[in-house]
């Protein structure tokens, strides 16, 4: 008998939502009583660890069909393979939205680093703007394929179905790069590949300095620069759009000067070229630099002469109309640290230098940082340049959280490079029963005078952990915030976790939520008896990394219906569920996700391949979910494939290889990389890994086998447990006299 549980359905509980921005950003002021006081834990938990594998034994299977996973899948997705009994086919089924052709092309045609988060956003539009969006990566040619592509995939969905998206603006943008980039000595940018000719290929840029000793180097840009902080059209809170100069922007939607060309005009393309009355024109204020930036005493540099353009066109003032978009500032030539924050960042980047806001909301106070071989921080209108201690140590600032804003909206905590002294408070949220909650949002508070204002909101990765880093001598209260449900419980009530942050000290707390989070069960049955070995399932997966996934606190769309989220990579291995059931339990599972099944991993990194036979007299399913999720997306690897076991003629004879090293898979690749093997033998066995010199990296296996299969992952690390750099390793296998090596490429 299947057993039956009692689901308990959670109603989703309303968030906090950030007010309007005043002085700088938008300014949340958090006005509740503290009502309570977390206690320091001593640990946190660790991770669920997942089901062992299924054993199988078999040789000699072909491959009939597969599917390749390497996406992205929604909490509460999952994405599988169907063994269609009648036809004996593989069908791919899934919960999660379906790519229409032109955005399959779209996928197809941007950068393979790209695919999946590309393919994540696509999905989750309607048919209608899945042409749209995908449409203008088709119709573009090379170079602009990949950065129109990126503006897209990290575009907030609210946005994208949008009336303000436009999607010539992010041809428009992707366009303007290369036409500045003609105009400019001290920068260039480097395209590696096409879409034509390279799987991988992206851009990036390289510029002159100066260093210390008057030495001109060149450096090049990491790509994830490039695409963040030049590429994106989006600077932090306002809305990318055509926006006319002369209109008077509202404060509280900042939407009434959205208007389409040729009145309304782009930052990035206006503020390069347009001359204000008797204001000097930014692209000829830089077509004499040729160094980015200068550390020695010269100042004839591209960082220099954007500031001194930048305090020319602007005035330190204010009045009733506080504008988010760059050009309605430009056009107004006054604001405050909002407004310069905003406009610098803009200025930066139309003149192709990386360039960001650094916030510190609770005490009200808003700058920028360029990137020149690392962040420096950047304030035009006072002419601070890599001073980043200048606000404590000469304004008397002590901050709270300092944050950096991404293109879009996710806070990068960089407190420690604003205070000379800074507490770490680690916090793991769970339910009522100890299980991790992810996408928890925190909301930190810091008590400034007699107001608590709101200091920072992060969000719990899959384990149910964050951590903030903020300034000492601060009192700090927080609260939990999640489908779970929230702590404490009284709406706009806090929980005081300092009264006091010393400086060095870490604190860490755990917090449980009053409900429990929803979760998948499982009931483990004897494997389907297969009197005809002739069909099996052989899978294999792994989960390389995860996703946090939250709502966007600053974001002028956000006065439409419905909640912009952004969705941040985390470079360490996430968990995924994979299950091997019959046609009753998969609709089962998917109606209640509760189900028997033969062959599983229940919240597992994967990496280890599960065989199981198939009986062909009923359909079967396999498929990797994501249900133990609430709020996380996470990255999935690997291959789902439908096997059938060869049968030689009678007048043939088939000797199988003794020993068979598969291709690795994936390959190229960035954290970690599987290889399959075959032994028609037992003996003992090594699997290594070398570089191109044929020095030894590291020994992934040693030890006697059976015959049969199996398989090893590498994670790009050598014998010390130290990540290689990116470049050709090849991974031999060795047993008994005889060897196989296959090559791959590691990508940093």
């Amino acid at each position: 008998m299947r057993q039956i549980i009692c689901i308990l359905v959670i109603a989703a509980f309303s968030m906090l939502w950030a007010m309007p921005r005043g002085t700088t950003q938008k300014e949340l002021v958090e006005d509740g009583a503290i009502v309570g006081s977390l206690q320091p834990t001593a640990h946190l938990p660790k991770p669920m660890s997942g089901s062992p594998a299924f054993p199988t034994a078999r040789d000699e299977w072909m491959d009939v069909d597969s599917l390749q996973l390497d996406l992205i899948l929604a909490a509460g997705a999952s994405i599988g393979i169907e063994f269609y009994h009648p036809s004996q086919t593989l069908q791919v089924v899934s919960n999660q939205g379906l790519l229409t052709e032109e955005a399959q092309l779209a996928v197809n045609k941007a950068p393979h680093w790209l695919r999946a988060d590309l393919a994540y956003i696509l999905r989750q539009l309607n048919a209608a703007n899945q042409q749209v969006w995908a449409g203008i990566i088709n119709d573009a040619t090379d170079p602009y394929i990949d950065e129109i592509a990126f503006a897209v995939a990290h575009s907030s969905l609210l946005y994208l179905n949008s009336a303000y998206a436009n999607p010539q603006l992010f041809v428009e943008n992707a366009v303007g790069l290369y036409e500045t980039d003609e105009d400019l000595p001290y920068v260039q940018i480097m395209d590696y590949g096409t879409s034509a000719t390279d799987e991988d290929y992206y851009s990036t840029t390289r510029y002159y300095k100066t260093t210390a000793d008057s030495q001109v180097v060149m450096v090049e840009v990491p790509r994830e620069i490039y695409y963040w902080y030049l590429v994106h059209p989006k600077i932090t809170d306002e809305i990318p759009a055509y926006i006319n100069p002369d209109t008077i922007e509202n404060n509280s939607t900042h939407m009434n000067n959205i208007i389409l060309p040729p009145t309304g005009v782009f930052w990035r393309s206006y503020l390069y070229t347009v001359q204000e009355g008797t204001y000097p024109v930014l692209g000829t204020a830089l077509q004499n630099c040729t160094t980015l930036y200068n550390r020695n005493s010269d100042t004839n540099d591209a960082i220099h002469a954007a500031q001194n353009w930048i305090n020319a066109t602007m005035s330190f003032t204010s009045n009733a109309e506080r504008p988010h978009q760059p050009v309605r500032i430009y056009k107004k030539h006054f604001g405050r640290c909002g407004e310069y924050a905003d406009y610098t960042a803009a200025v930066a980047r139309t003149a192709l230098i990386p360039c960001t806001s650094i916030l510190s909301a609770s005490t009200d106070h808003t700058w920028n940082e360029f990137w020149e071989d690392g962040w420096v921080q950047w304030e035009p209108v006072n002419g601070y340049i890599n001073v980043p201690l200048v606000y404590e140590n000469g304004w008397g600032k002590v901050f709270g959280s300092v944050m950096e804003i991404r293109s879009d909206g996710f806070l990068t905590n960089v407190t420690d490079r604003y205070s000379q002294g800074w507490s770490t408070l680690n916090i793991h949220v769970c339910d009522s029963l100890s299980v991790p909650v992810d996408g928890a949002r925190i909301v930190l508070a810091m008590l400034d005078g007699t107001t608590n204002r709101f200091d920072t909101a992060a969000y719990t990765d899959i384990d149910g952990n964050t951590s903030l880093v903020v300034g000492d001598s601060r009192q700090y209260s927080l609260r939990i915030e999640s489908s779970v449900g929230w702590h404490p419980q009284p709406v706009g009530t806090y929980l005081l976790v300092t009264s006091n942050a010393v400086a060095g000290e870490t604190y860490d707390f755990n917090v449980s939520l009053p409900y429990l989070k929803p979760q998948p069960f499982i009931n483990q049955v004897p494997p389907p008896d297969d009197q005809v070995l002739d069909w099996r399932f052989n899978l294999s997966y792994f989960v390389p990394k995860q996703i946090v996934s939250g709502v966007i606190t600053w974001d002028d769309i956000d006065y439409l219906t419905g909640q912009p989220l952004f969705y941040k990579t985390l470079e360490q291995p996430g968990r995924m569920n994979l299950l091997l059931t019959d046609a009753d339990n998969y609709m089962f599972y998917d109606a209640a996700d509760m189900a028997d099944a033969c062959g599983f991993f229940i919240n597992a990194a994967g990496g280890t391949q599960l065989a199981v036979n198939l009986p062909a007299n009923q359909d079967w399913y396999a498929f990797v979910d994501n249900s133990h999720q609430v709020a996380n997306p996470q990255f999935v690897t690997g291959c789902l494939t439908l096997q059938h076991y060869g049968v030689p003629n009678a007048d043939e004879t088939i000797v199988p290889e003794p020993l068979t090293l598969l291709a690795p898979y994936p390959n190229p690749f960035c954290h970690q990389t599987l290889f399959a093997y075959r032994k028609q033998f037992p003996g003992k066995m090594q699997i290594n890994i070398y570089n191109v010199k044929g020095q030894l990296i590291k020994n992934l296996l040693n030890t006697w086998t059976d015959r049969g299969s199996g398989s090893v992952i590498w994670d790009g690390t050598d014998s010390s447990g130290k990540s290689v750099g990116t470049g050709v390793y090849f991974c031999k296998l060795e047993s008994a006299g005889r060897h196989q090596e296959r090559k791959l490429l590691l990508l940093r």
